[in-house]
């Protein structure tokens, strides 16, 4: 190593250094929490009966679309069995017939689950995002109020966490105040 080069680096490394002490005192004054999602719906009653009502609304969507179903199989299977008793213009009117009834059920089930503006995605935010809004309304009260610098997501890409800043029980018990005794 050149004489010229030793300043210049232990000028980096005492920057470093001194880096390094800064930023260990920041983070130990850093107040950090973080909350387990699933844990906080499983035990919030309006998230679960808002998931139940979901659950029901979609089975009986999907009723519905399975009697549309099933009546367009029996069209099917009539057609096959007409089919020697029909002209050939008469044949292809049914074929047509059919295929608008077949693109028909497609479009419901495309309504109901693949479009982003889908029914049962309409119905999802109409019952949880409220539920989801007010939750995270007291997450931000408790994180003010209690002086958190961050709030995590432990179901997210943290690696590990340490349970003593696990917050859910608390944000919980806060959630749970809006709820009138049984």
């Amino acid at each position: 190593m050149s004489r010229s080069t030793k300043p210049w680096i232990m000028g980096v490394l005492c920057i470093t250094v001194m880096m390094t002490a800064v930023s260990s005192t920041v983070l130990a004054e850093l107040k950090i929490g973080y909350i387990r999602p699933q844990y906080v719906f499983s035990k919030y009653e309006p998230y679960k009966a808002a998931q139940k009502e979901l659950e029901k609304y979609e089975k009986e969507k999907v009723a519905e679309l399975q009697k549309s179903s099933d009546k367009f199989q029996l069209e099917v299977q009539d057609a096959e069995k007409r089919a020697l008793l029909m002209s050939e213009e008469m044949i292809q009117k049914k074929r047509e017939e059919l295929q608008k009834t077949r693109e028909s059920l497609d479009k419901q089930y495309d309504d109901l689950y693949r479009q982003p503006d889908g029914l049962l995605m309409k119905k999802q935010t109409e019952l949880l995002q409220p539920i989801i809004n007010r939750i995270n309304e007291v997450l931000m009260k408790i994180g003010k109020d209690e002086g958190y610098d961050f709030i995590f997501d432990a179901e997210g890409p943290v690696l590990y966490a340490n349970e003593k800043y696990d917050i859910s029980d608390y944000l919980l018990e806060e959630i749970q105040k809006d709820i009138p005794s049984k």
